[in-house]
């Protein structure tokens, strides 16, 4: 409510005479047209005041006693038995400083006593009337008497905690920004000629720089204004708007702090340049009417209290102010009874969420619901009107953060594009019920493509959104994500049916699982399962449900328990593989494993693992090696020392690998309980040299050497569960293990040997390193992954370079090769770009090449066009069979308050056919988004799903 309902008012000094009066007259109070004073201020700042002499004497006669002096008091609205007699008694003369005009923008009010001096020589007119001013001096001229008038009632300015302080008000300081010669664009303004024709021309935006006093340290936002038509709605353009979405935002002003802003009834204070009153009646108001209760401030032309009903009216010019609300009409009237107010042809800001609006009439409820009659909002800055919804009822209730509207439309740039006869919206990012914005699109496999999903606010740790999805082609398929969150888990279900789908004539079905908790401290919860009903579900129907499409889909499931120096889990994990060209991974049905770690001596360390782990599989279709099952043991101790220093490290470690199984399906001739145990021995040392280079940087020489002795151990009878061998690089030749997994420890007796160099600037960063290395062999690798691949017999590893260039903290290049040790061929190469300023400049550029087997292209970018437009796309190119595996453009529009991004798609399905796909989206702010299909591809462009995300923010 604008004013809380209050019992009491304190008036300045134009009409507090007049209510003190009230106190002596309560029992017989004047008529209407019984006036005690009549003020006005002239144009020169001076009161300009006349008195009904007979009434004061009236009053001085229903007095019990001489009183001298007036002392402050509320002055009550109502009525009342109990009042308190006030005394009067003679204050002692002073000379009194000028009295400025106080504006309440500037200064907090407060109430202001008047102590009258102790007689003035001044004589009546003839009608008995007191006619003074104030003069050039600060003294009363009265009457004839005027000349001889040597005083002026002294202020006593009282603060809210009702202690007297005796001092002249300030005069007032200007708080306006200062206008530069910066002219940053120009803008219309219209008014009506005397023949009421439009009077239009157009006037420069000039930048105003705001004054030291008002600037705040740690203030991101540009600290300028600009002298703009909008600053009456609070609105502040940006200086240099680069980087900002929008021109300006609306900029609350701030009051200094009274002291009773949270109080739950504070008393409520008003200051005009022009006053008059009717005692137990009607305060009539004139001139810069001012009001404050609180935080809540209220501002008119003029305004009329009436002290029995409790209610104003203001006419005007009207203010109102709130913390986040302001409020302009032609006039408003207040009940402090039902703590109502209504605003006629008023405009409204919500200035933390940038919503504004217009209305014939604007109820605000005694709830602070804000009612709008005839009237709209929206989301965009004062000088556009993108969007806005209108309609014939609007409430809003920023209390639950949710609108309600009545016949209602939205416009889009003017053109209305949606009806509805009952419609809810946010106001905010609070939850709430309803239908989100649908989408619609078309695809030559299933037909027209409309989507509607609604939104169920169960709780506010739970919600659920169901989505109705009617393709021509196939049917209705309706999808469903389930969210709940505890104290000690987050979970996530999501679910997808087609019953009878007319082109595949099956049902088709989606379910994934999400989990993460923390049940009892130290232990962890964590569930990843997702399964769909055929091979070919992502291919025909995508989703924009949660799950994400892979060739082997997770269905894994985690116990956890962590201490400090160890680790404790169990796992059970399975995959349903929707790739027809791989076979499925073994199920891992569980998975057991120990892990630890503890710290001896000033740099010593010992590790181990232990783990057990059942292994099972679908055999139909499989063969040979590839039908073994069983389980496996293993356990691994590990112990190194670290001698560091400044100029480089010494690291020794001794480990023992030791797995044993109990199989199924075994080969014939092989046994069925294999175990091996290995020692394994490495000493990896590097030495570090540094010299200056001419640009004031640092360069450094890094050579390292890494012994490893690993002897062979007959492995032919494992099979290979988990195990894989990675490809070769820079890095492999630095690992105790040239395979993956625990199936397989290879045999070793090398010395890899690596150069690296480094170049740092000036501040400390790295601008770039080389390294290239190679591995000598002393023995042949007998251990293979597949005991039919032959031994490898080279005595010299291929060459592994790599090379890292940093052009700026913004822009990386690099590049790894591996170089044929007999001609020193390229087998193997990736060549990668990436640029990254900020989320809405992103390259990426990369080149991959294996011998005999991929050479392919990378690239995507998201890029800003000029003005409000951002490009991005993908495009993978596959140079060996010279075809485009996937091609994606995509076009953003965003301003301040709405965006529409167009994109299409062609790309290579599992089925060697090209598909093409055309998608459009279009948000508006504050309101929702609304558009065609699904763009989950452009979450392959890199940086994609990252800026989205910020932007939901």
């Amino acid at each position: 409510m604008p004013f809380a309902k209050r019992s009491t008012y304190t008036l300045t000094l134009a009409i507090s005479a007049a209510l003190v009066s009230s106190y002596a007259t309560a029992e017989n109070k004047p008529s209407e047209q019984e006036m005690a004073w009549s003020c006005s201020m002239t144009k020169d700042g001076e009161w300009d005041c006349s008195v009904n002499e007979e009434l004061v004497n009236q009053t001085e006669a229903a007095k019990q006693k001489p009183q001298e002096s007036v002392a402050q008091q509320p002055v009550s609205s109502t009525p009342s038995s109990e009042a308190t007699p006030v005394e009067i008694k003679t204050a002692t003369p002073a000379q009194a400083a000028p009295i400025p005009r106080v504006r309440q923008e500037n200064v907090a009010s407060v109430p202001v006593t008047t102590q009258t001096r102790s007689s003035v020589k001044a004589k009546a007119t003839n009608n008995g009337v007191w006619d003074c001013i104030a003069g050039t001096n600060g003294e009363w001229l009265c009457n004839d008497e005027i000349e001889q008038a040597q005083h002026q009632p002294q202020l006593a300015i009282e603060t809210p905690t009702q202690t007297n302080v005796q001092t002249t008000v300030p005069a007032v300081t200007s708080h306006k920004p200062i206008q530069t010669a910066e002219v940053i664009g120009s803008e219309w303004q219209c008014g009506t000629s005397p023949s009421g024709d439009w009077d239009c021309h157009k006037v420069n935006i000039h930048a105003l720089s705001l004054p030291k006093s008002q600037q705040r340290s740690g203030v991101s936002e540009p600290l300028y204004n600009t002298e703009n038509p909008y600053s009456h709605l609070d609105w502040a353009y940006y200086k240099d708007p680069q980087g900002q979405q929008c021109a300006g935002r609306y900029l609350e002003p701030s009051y200094p702090i009274v002291g009773d802003e949270h109080l739950d009834n504070p008393p409520l204070y008003l200051e005009a340049d022009q006053s008059s009153t009717i005692i137990g009646g009607l305060s009539r108001l004139q001139g810069g009417v001012t009001m404050r209760q609180g935080g809540r401030r209220l501002s008119s032309s003029s305004a009329e209290l009436d002290q029995v009903t409790n209610k104003a009216r203001l006419e005007g010019n009207v203010k109102f102010r709130e913390t986040g609300l302001l409020m302009l009409s032609d006039t408003a009237q207040i009940d402090t009874n039902s703590s109502e107010a209504i605003f006629n042809n008023a405009q409204y800001v919500f200035h933390e969420d940038g919503l504004r609006g217009s209305a014939d009439r604007v109820i605000r409820l005694e709830d602070e619901r804000l009612r709008i009659e005839n009237g709209d909002y929206t989301y965009c800055p004062p000088f556009s009107d993108a969007w806005k919804l209108e309609a014939d009822n609007i409430v809003l209730n920023k209390n639950e953060g949710i609108g309600e509207a009545e016949d209602t439309v939205i416009r889009v740039g003017g053109v209305p594009v949606f009806y509805a006869p009952y419609f809810t919206f946010p106001i905010d990012d609070r939850r709430k019920s309803g239908f989100l914005y649908p989408s619609i699109g078309y695809s030559t496999d299933s037909g027209l493509d409309l989507s509607v999903p609604y939104y169920f606010n169960i709780a506010p740790n739970m919600d659920d959104t169901l989505t109705a999805r009617h393709m021509s082609d196939r049917g209705l398929l309706l999808e469903n994500e389930f969210r709940y969150l505890n104290k000690w888990s987050s979970n996530v279900l999501n679910t997808a049916y087609l019953p009878d789908d007319k082109a595949a004539n099956d049902d088709r079905w989606l379910l994934g699982i999400k989990h993460k908790g923390s049940p009892i401290e130290n232990w962890r919860t964590n569930v990843n399962y997702s399964a769909v009903s055929d091979e070919d579900y992502f291919e025909d129907l995508d989703t924009n449900l949660e799950v994400r499409r892979q060739n082997h889909l997770n269905q894994r499931a985690d116990l956890t328990y962590n201490q400090k120096n160890w680790n404790f889990r169990v796992r059970v994990h399975d995959y349903q593989t929707i790739d027809k060209n791989s076979k499925s991974p073994y199920k891992k049905l569980p998975q057991i494993t120990l892990k630890g770690e503890n710290e001896f001596g000033a740099a010593g360390e010992f590790k181990y693992i232990a783990e057990y782990t059942q292994f099972d599989r679908n055999l139909s279709g499989l063969t040979g090696r590839d039908r073994i099952i069983g389980d496996r043991h293993f356990i691994m101790p590990t112990i190194n020392y670290l001698w560091l220093s400044p100029w480089g490290y010494i690291k020794p470690e001794l480990s023992l690998w030791n797995s044993s199984y109990s199989l199924d399906n075994q080969i014939s001739g092989l046994g069925e309980s294999p175990n091996i145990s290995v020692p394994i021995f490495s000493l990896d040392s590097t030495v570090i040299f540094e010299r200056a280079v001419n640009n004031g940087g640092t360069q450094t020489l890094e050579p390292r050497i890494y012994g490893l002795y690993v002897p062979e151990e007959d492995q032919d009878e494992i099979p290979d569960f988990d195990t894989s061998e990675p490809d070769f690089s820079y890095n492999s030749l630095f690992r105790y293990n040239r395979f993956s997994g625990k199936d397989r420890i290879g045999d070793a007796k090398q010395i890899s040997l690596g150069l690296a160099s480094r170049f740092y600037g000036q501040d400390g960063n790295e601008k770039g390193s080389l390294s290239i290395g190679q591995a000598y062999y002393f023995a042949d690798r007998k251990v293979q992954l597949n005991p039919t691949t032959p031994d490898s017999t080279e005595s010299q590893s291929d060459i592994a370079t790599e090379a890292v260039w940093y052009l700026n903290q913004n822009f990386r290049a690099s590049f790894d090769a591996i170089l044929d040790n007999n001609d020193y061929s390229n087998t193997e190469s990736n060549l990668r770009f990436r640029y990254n300023s900020d989320l809405d400049h992103r390259f990426d550029f990369s080149y991959r090449y294996e011998e005999n087997k991929r050479k392919q292209t990378d690239l995507s970018f998201i890029w800003p066009l000029g003005g409000s437009w951002t490009s991005m796309g993908r495009w993978l190119h596959d140079i060996e069979e010279n075809e485009n595996l996937e091609s994606a453009l995509g076009l953003e529009y965003e301003s301040c308050c709405w965006k529409v991004s167009f994109a299409g798609r062609r790309w290579l399905d599992d089925r060697d056919n090209y598909d093409t796909g055309m998608f459009l989206n279009f948000t508006l702010k504050g309101l929702g988004s609304f558009g065609s299909g699904s763009n989950s591809f452009l979450n392959d462009i890199i940086g994609y799903e990252e800026r989205e995300e910020h932007n939901d923010k």
